[in-house]
């Protein structure tokens, strides 16, 4: 499987999380207009932590492990609304936010390195349009809250953690 191929599947999982877990927190019952105003919080420190990460860790193990956390995350989030726990699972809505955002920002400095210049252009807009992707599939994905509260985190966290695992192939390489 090519560069391009493992690029736009984890860009997939990340677009579902990243467009999905906003539209998923009216499922915890927490103000709408508060989370949306925390993930827009949440997403600006995104921009420092991104070039950090890039400058002390290798990309494909940083990606690897942000998806994964943020899966984490979003099956935690989960479990908590289960129990009950919305002030705690909301908190845990915007580490899954945070981690699907790092996740692009790093994904999308991983893309231009990957790719040689000629390429560049056509690599770039399939990675945003794999990301669009998974967004226009999340209202779909997200309206499965109405049956069972919450089991949109559920489905977002193990989009962003199984598809994340694509990162893990050896034909991506440092």
């Amino acid at each position: 499987m090519g560069f391009s191929k493992v690029v736009m599947i984890i860009m997939f999982g990340l677009g579902m999380s990243y467009y999905g877990v906003p539209l998923a927190v009216r499922d915890i019952k927490v103000n709408i207009y508060l989370s949306e105003a925390l993930n827009a919080m949440v997403e600006l420190p995104t921009f420092v932590i991104t070039p950090i990460l890039l400058e002390k860790f290798s990309r494909r193990s940083t990606v690897l492990v942000n998806c994964l956390i943020g899966g984490a995350a979003g099956v935690f989030c989960f479990v908590l609304s289960l129990f009950g726990r919305t002030n705690i699972a909301f908190a845990i809505e915007l580490a899954s936010f945070f981690c699907a955002r790092i996740g692009f920002n790093l994904m999308a400095v991983y893309m231009v390195e990957l790719f040689p210049t000629c390429v560049r252009n056509f690599a770039t807009t399939m990675l945003r349009q794999a990301l669009v992707l998974g967004g226009v599939c999340c209202p779909n994905v997200a309206s499965i809250g109405t049956n069972v509260p919450s089991l949109t985190f559920a489905v977002f966290g193990l989009a962003m953690s199984c598809l994340g695992l694509f990162a893990k192939r050896p034909s991506l390489e440092d």
